[in-house]
């Protein structure tokens, strides 16, 4: 679980890079085309305790599983982003 966790975390890490950068791409774009430079939502992760107890396990695999929400949910944006910069650049 704690591999499982360290590796979501480092995939959200990833994909919000991807998103400040396809976020500062695409307000470039905008800016240029004289479109109005929408503001980026930060999003914070929050580092879980080491596990001791069953709550805590179950604590950690709840949050295993946000994590894992989280992760496709950027997947789908940083998609959808990519998908815009290359609509604009045509």
């Amino acid at each position: 679980m704690r591999q499982r966790h360290s590796r979501l975390e480092a995939s959200l890490e990833y994909y919000e890079a991807r998103i400040a950068e396809q976020t500062e791409q695409l307000s470039a774009l905008n800016r240029s085309r004289g479109y109005d430079d929408p503001q980026p939502t930060e999003i914070g992760v929050e580092i879980a305790a080491p596990i001791m107890t069953d709550e805590d396990l179950r604590r950690e695999e709840e949050e295993v599983r946000q994590l894992e929400r989280k992760k496709k949910g950027l997947e789908d944006r940083v998609h959808s982003m990519g998908r815009d910069i290359s609509g604009v650049l045509r």
